[in-house]
């Protein structure tokens, strides 16, 4: 399966599907995880899980999704060829800083966000452990070319979260052992043999090391984008939150959010279709998607939210049950702004290729002064508050990013 083949068979059987199955498989796992572990655990007792979830989430995709990303990109212009040593010198230490942050935002909030109990602290090591190793096979297979084993990375990792989330279930184990499987479940990548070596013969690779300012610059960008998609749940509960709206908030946003998180490797084969449309001196296929992704998104964005306001809360309780239910408004605004943050997710991608991060900074950085500015003037109540300031971000950065990446030459 993986090895070296004629370009033109291997670029139209590149198992690009497995990726699109994946992605499928991911996201039903993340739900049936969810499930399993907020019917176990009760609204109250998953808070820390959800508190665990969101911090490393935030950490992997504002420092480690960001490394994965320039490494697809540098491994891709390179034709598969192996990174130089100070590009792996970079990539090292951007993913120990991002680990020990998380660990650190973990030991620093125990007495918040886990009423004192140390023991997650461990159970964020082991998360941001694993994230490391899978963002750099990720970056590393997705440059080469191997999308079908990118593809069952993430159909393994689900699988085995499931399997976790129902035994501890079953056992009627405390949440610890729910936030320790968001870590043990990604080390299931080792199994695909992630660093086996694949050129393209056809292809000359180019000296591309991953430039720190570009890097700097994705990180900033990644940063302002996940602290409005991912960080809601922690400003719930800085605003005045309960736990069980930190809960709630958490469970409708991470169902919305799930098609987000298991498009990234999607995103991420995206982004090598256009890193090679530049090495191929086909700029304009970049212009094109940009104007299909702005005409897509702002359609898709208004539909959601529609459905989401009025049947988001009834599947939410159906799901979670009556004690998970939002409003019909928190639906509605999560639903708005989801799909324009999958819509970002792709329209990223191509300022990502062309190296336009510093621009991408500017267009988050207009989206995070907007959610800023709509969560300090709304007098809701917090968790309608958050989702005002989530949904206004969201969507002026789809709007600032879809101009940007439409006027790149």
């Amino acid at each position: 399966m993986d090895q070296a083949a004629p370009a033109d068979t291997a670029r139209k059987n590149d198992g690009t599907w497995m990726i699109a199955v994946g992605a499928i498989v991911a996201s039903v796992g993340a739900y049936g995880f969810q499930v399993v572990g907020g019917r176990s655990l009760g609204a109250d007792g998953f808070a820390p899980v959800a508190t665990v979830w969101t911090i490393g989430f935030l950490v992997y995709t504002i420092v480690m999704l960001p490394v994965e990303q320039m490494t697809t990109r540098t491994v891709t212009l390179r034709a598969g060829s192996a990174l130089e040593p100070d590009t792996r010198r970079q990539i090292a230490v951007a993913l120990t800083s991002g680990g020990l942050i998380g660990v650190v935002i973990a030991a620093v909030g125990t007495d918040r966000f886990f009423d004192g109990s140390a023991v997650f602290i461990l159970a964020m090591a082991l998360l941001m452990l694993s994230r490391a190793l899978m963002t750099i096979a990720r970056g590393v297979m997705a440059g080469r070319r191997r999308f079908r084993a990118y593809g069952v990375t993430m159909m393994l990792e689900a699988v085995a979260l499931v399997t976790l989330g129902v035994i501890f279930a079953v056992a009627d184990a405390s949440a610890f052992w729910f936030g320790a499987s968001l870590g043990a479940a990604p080390l299931t990548l080792l199994l695909v043999r992630p660093y086996l070596v694949r050129t393209d013969p056809e292809r000359t690779p180019a000296d591309v090391p991953v430039a720190t300012g570009l890097l700097q610059l994705l990180v900033v960008a990644a940063a302002l984008s996940q602290l409005i998609l991912a960080g809601g749940p922690l400003v719930v509960n800085l605003v005045g939150g309960t736990p069980a709206e930190v809960s709630i908030y958490f469970i409708t946003f991470t169902l919305l959010r799930g098609p987000i998180t298991a498009s990234y490797g999607l995103a991420t084969r995206f982004l090598a279709a256009m890193a090679t449309a530049l090495s191929d001196n086909k700029p304009e296929l970049l212009h094109t998607w940009a104007t299909r992704l702005a005409g897509i998104g702002a359609a898709a964005a208004i539909v959601s939210g529609a459905l989401s306001y009025y049947l988001l809360p009834t599947i939410i309780e159906i799901l979670y049950g009556s004690e998970f239910r939002p409003s019909a408004l928190v639906g509605g605004l999560g639903g708005a702004g989801a799909v324009a943050a999958l819509a970002v997710v792709f329209v990223t991608q191509i300022l990502i290729a062309r190296g336009r991060t510093r621009d991408l900074a500017i267009g988050w950085l207009i989206a995070a002064i907007a959610a800023t500015g709509v969560l300090a003037v709304s007098g809701a109540e917090p968790l309608t508050r958050v989702a005002y300031a989530f949904a206004a971000g969201e969507v002026t950065a789809f709007a600032a990013i879809s101009l940007i990446a439409f006027r790149s030459g």
